[in-house]
């Protein structure tokens, strides 16, 4: 077999695994996947016995297959090689060349969020804001969105310990406001913190996603409101989501940014 034939045979293979990967969480049959890609089942069906003998995919039935657990075990395996800022911190460079903005990384722990990288935009708006410092979850866009992404009973115990203690006159103070917002976080895939927590400056966050599609992290974008208006929100937004999904795709998480 020639050197280009080898290759194109292990293209097919790595497509036939991405499908079931991709489409076949319940089970996929040859049918199935014969109609996404331009193979004879007889061929799919060699294929997808050799990823069942090593374990990459699970026969459900004589024609339906689904992921095996092999691939979660090397999954988790490079997930624990890798460390969140390290692969994010480029990507902070690229989204601060490309709004002009402070770009901060956070994670949540407990109560709060927890910045663990911050690159600062050439606007030269000093912001108080340091790697390592915490802030609230409920008045932040960071936080809002590693809020929302949380399971409802734990925003409901969140709402019990925590005080929505007003920090400028925008800061949304009411439980089922937030709860509100929270949920239209989910739905549009970012959240948006305006002066809510820092009197004058706006800022407009996006989740980050490892494998399963858990929400590790949040990507954020913070400037002078002036900076976000109506007319240069979008643009900016924009560019936080494909940089957020980017830095999820190479933390193992889905291809697509996850909105809801």
């Amino acid at each position: 077999m020639s050197p280009k034939n080898s290759i194109g045979a292990l293209e097919q293979a790595i497509k036939i695994l991405e499908i079931v990967v991709f489409e076949g969480r319940n089970g996929i049959t040859i049918k199935e996947i014969s109609q996404k890609i331009d193979l004879h089942p007889s061929t799919i069906y060699r294929y997808l016995n050799t990823f069942v003998n090593y374990g990459y995919i699970s026969r459900i039935n004589d024609s339906s297959y689904k992921p095996g657990i092999k691939l979660v075990e090397l999954g988790n395996y490079v997930l624990n090689g890798f460390d969140l800022r390290e692969v994010a911190h480029p990507y902070l460079i690229r989204l601060v060349n490309e709004v002009n903005q402070t770009a901060h990384l956070a994670i949540r722990e407990g109560n709060e969020a927890i910045y663990v990288d911050k690159v600062e935009g050439p606007k030269t708006l000093q912001m108080r804001s340091r790697v390592g410092m915490r802030v609230p979850l409920y008045c932040t866009a960071l936080g809002k969105v590693l809020l929302a992404y949380s399971s409802e009973e734990d925003i409901d115990r969140y709402l019990k310990e925590v005080e929505l203690i007003p920090r400028t006159q925008n800061t949304i103070v009411s439980p089922s406001r937030l709860k509100e917002e929270l949920l239209s976080v989910r739905e549009q895939g970012y959240a948006l913190d305006n002066q809510e927590n820092e009197q004058g400056i706006i800022c407009v966050g996006a989740p980050i996603f490892s494998f399963g599609e858990q929400v590790v992290a949040a990507l954020s974008v913070s400037g002078f409101f002036k900076d976000f208006s109506s007319d240069k929100l979008p643009g900016i937004l924009s560019s936080l989501q494909k940089i957020a999904s980017s830095i999820s795709r190479d933390l193992g998480g889905p291809r697509k940014s996850v909105t809801n």
